[in-house]
């Protein structure tokens, strides 16, 4: 089969299983972006620590891992060396930078609130990544981050409103480590982050 088909079949193998795919590169490694959406029926959001204090990505475990796996046994059975980043696909300490990649896979663009749109789903989306090692598949993006401005964002405001620190500024948080959506600060059981600036965006809604 022609590297063409093979690509092919790959990403058809991946939209079946995600809402969102994307590809780039990484040196002699390619590097499939995986998005998926969140809501309360398929929260991707549901975080928690045990007793230890040590983190669970139980939203990721439930509904994202299941279809990973059967990703990684599709690229493993067409001969592929695939693994998964990080845990579940999502890399806990942020290397490599996800939103990074997906901009770079040109599968979504950052929007005004910081974070990365995607024009059918909005924010409301979440990444994963999946490494085929040793395979230069096609990118599928320009194969770099940029920061260029969104225009499925236009004239609205509504993240830069919204944010209870006044800290967020068009395509910019000037301050990343007072962010109350930042997961690392959690200290409870039940991880409860600041989601107000993406529960507003009209895109993908």
């Amino acid at each position: 089969m022609s590297k063409t088909g093979i690509e092919q079949e790959i990403v058809a193998e991946a939209q079946h299983l995600f809402d969102a795919v994307g590809i780039t590169s990484d040196g002699e490694d390619s590097i499939i972006i995986l998005g998926m959406a969140t809501s309360p029926e398929q929260d991707l959001d549901n975080f928690l620590r045990d007793e230890n204090g040590v983190f669970i990505i139980r939203g990721f475990e439930i509904h994202a891992q299941p279809r990973l796996d059967s990703l990684i046994s599709f690229l493993r059975e067409k001969g592929l060396s695939a693994k998964i980043l990080g845990r579940c696909g999502y890399p806990l300490h942020g290397e490599p930078n996800l939103k990074q990649l997906a901009v770079a896979a040109g599968l979504c663009h950052w929007g005004k609130n910081a974070m990365v749109l995607h024009p059918r789903l909005g924010p409301r989306f979440r990444l994963m990544a999946v490494r085929i090692v040793g395979a230069a598949l096609s990118p599928t993006g320009p194969g770099r981050d940029s920061h260029m401005e969104n225009p499925l964002c236009q004239d609205c405001t509504a993240c830069i409103n919204t944010c209870p620190l006044g800290i967020l500024e068009p395509y910019y948080l000037r301050d990343p480590r007072s962010c109350e959506a930042d997961i690392s600060r959690q200290r409870g059981r039940k991880v409860v982050c600041c989601d107000r600036c993406w529960v507003v965006c009209p895109i993908g809604r």
